[in-house]
C-alpha cells in the first residue's frame, strides 16, 4: 500500500514536470490561458497521447506499464530530473533493479545535464549496479568519479569501500579509507579494525602467525575496544605457545564489551590448562565477569571448573543458586544432566524426557541479534548480514539466551 501511494505521488510529479516542460518548450509564447486561442491550442496540446495511455494504465492498476510509458514520453529537463531520480530510487528499493537502471541510463543517454546533476545520476547508477551485483561496472564508474572532487568524491570512496568489502579485498578497502581520512572523513574507524582482523584471520589459516599478529595490532590501534581483535590476538598467542600473553589478551575483553566475554571462555580455559597456572585465577576472573553480566555461558564455564575440583553435588548447588536469580533454559538443561548422571530407573527416564523438552525450547531460538537492524541468528557474525554494519551483533540475553 505504501509503495502504491509512492507511485501515485511520483507519477503526479511526472505529470506536473511534463506539463511545466511543455509550457517552457516555447519561451516566446505568451503565458496565460486564452479561451479564444483555438489555433494555438491545436499547435501545442496540453496533454499528449502517451500521457493518456499512461493514465489509463494507472487507473487499471497497471503501475509498471504506466511508469514505462511516462519514462519514455517524459522529456528530461530541469523540472523533471528530480522526479526521474525519485522514481529510480523507489524502483531500486522495491528490488526492481532493471527498471531503476533503465531510468538512470535514460537520463545519461543523449541528455545534456549540468555537471552536478550528472554526477548525482552516476552515483545512483552505481547504487543500481551494486544491488544488481555488477561490481566491476560500479567500481569502474566510481574510479571515474573520484577525481571530480567535492562531495561526490567522498560518496564515491565510501561506495568503493563497500565494493571491496563484498569482494573481500581488505587491503584495498583499508587504502580507500586512508583516502577518506585525508579528506576529513573519519567514519570508518570501526570498519578498518575489522578489515585488519579479516587479514589476520586469513594469515591464521595459512599459519603465518607473525603476519597475523601484525594485523591484529593494527586493528587494536584503529579501535582499542575491538573484541574481535583481542580474541584473535589470544588465538595467535595460544598457537605460538605464549599462554600468558593469550590470557592477557582474552581478559581484556571484559573491559571492551562484557557481553561478549562468553565467546572467549573456551579458549581461556585451554590457555589456563596449557599454562599450568592455578585454576583459581581462571575462576576468579570469570566470577568478576559474572558480576557484570549474568551470562549462562560464564556460569557453565565456572561450573566445569568447580566440578573437576569439588564434584557434582557442589556444582549442582552452584548452578541452582544462579538459576534462582537468573533463570536460563540452558542452565536448567545442564542441571538436569548432572542429576541424570546420578539417577537410576524411572527417575532417570523422567529426567531424560524433561531434558528433551528443554532442548526443544531453545533448538530454533536465535543466539545473537544485531543492535542496529534486529537481524538474528544462531551464529555470531562480525558483519551483520542484514544491515552490513560491523560489530553490531551481540548475544541475546534472557530465558532462552545467555
Amino acid at each position: 500500500m505504501e509503495d502504491w501511494l509512492m507511485y501515485l505521488i511520483i507519477l503526479a510529479a511526472i505529470v506536473i514536470g511534463w506539463w511545466l516542460g511543455r509550457r517552457e518548450w516555447n519561451p516566446g509564447k505568451k503565458r496565460g490561458f486564452n479561451l479564444f486561442s483555438r489555433r494555438e491550442h491545436r499547435e501545442e496540446p496540453l496533454l499528449s497521447r502517451d500521457y493518456y495511455q499512461g493514465l489509463n494504465y494507472l487507473l487499471n492498476e497497471q503501475p509498471d506499464q504506466a511508469i514505462a510509458t511516462f519514462i519514455h514520453s517524459l522529456e528530461v529537463n530541469s523540472n523533471t530530473i528530480e522526479t526521474h531520480l525519485a522514481l529510480g530510487s523507489l524502483l531500486r528499493r522495491r528490488g526492481e533493479v532493471d527498471k531503476a537502471l533503465t531510468v538512470h541510463q535514460n537520463l545519461l543517454t543523449g541528455t545534456q545535464l549540468e555537471r552536478a546533476v550528472r554526477q548525482d545520476v552516476q552515483v545512483e547508477l552505481v547504487r543500481d549496479y551494486l544491488l544488481a551485483g555488477l561490481l566491476d561496472r560500479a567500481e569502474e564508474l566510481l574510479l571515474d568519479l573520484i577525481p571530480e572532487g567535492g562531495q561526490v568524491q567522498i560518496t564515491s570512496l565510501i561506495l568503493l569501500v563497500e565494493i571491496y568489502q563484498q569482494e573481500h579485498e581488505w587491503q584495498k578497502a583499508i587504502e580507500v579509507v586512508s583516502q577518506l581520512r585525508a579528506l576529513g572523513n573519519v567514519t570508518q574507524q570501526t570498519n578498518v579494525a575489522h578489515f585488519y582482523c579479516e587479514l589476520a584471520d586469513l594469515c591464521l589459516h595459512t599459519g603465518d602467525l607473525q603476519a597475523a599478529k601484525k594485523h591484529v595490532r593494527s586493528a587494536l590501534f584503529e579501535d582499542e575496544n575491538c573484541v574481535r581483535a583481542s580474541l584473535l590476538l589470544g588465538t595467535v598467542e595460544y598457537d605460538s605457545g605464549n599462554y600468558a600473553g593469550a590470557i592477557s589478551a582474552l581478559q581484556k575483553i571484559r573491559s571492551q564489551d562484557p557481553a561478549l566475554v562468553p565467546i572467549s571462555c573456551e579458549l581461556l580455559r585451554d590457555c589456563y590448562a596449557e599454562s599450568g597456572e592455578d585454576q583459581q585465577g581462571y575462576r576468579d576472573y570469570l566470577s568478576l565477569c559474572l558480576q557484570e553480566i549474568p551470562a549462562i555461558s560464564i556460569v557453565l564455564a565456572l561450573a566445569g571448573s568447580i566440578r573437576a575440583e569439588k564434584g557434582d553435588e557442589a556444582v549442582s548447588r552452584f548452578i541452582a543458586e544462579h538459576l534462582k536469580k537468573n533463570p536460563r533454559i540452558r542452565g536448567l538443561t545442564q542441571l538436569i544432566d548432572l542429576h541424570i548422571d546420578n539417577a537410576h530407573g524411572v527417575a532417570k527416564e523422567n529426567l531424560a524426557i524433561l531434558r528433551s523438552f528443554t532442548e526443544a525450547l531453545v533448538a530454533d531460538k536465535p543466539a545473537y541479534r544485531c543492535e542496529e537492524c534486529g537481524f538474528s541468528g544462531k551464529k555470531l557474525h562480525w558483519m551483520c548480514p542484514g544491515c552490513k554494519q560491523w560489530g553490531t551483533v551481540e548475544p541475546i540475553y534472557g530465558l532462552e539466551g545467555e
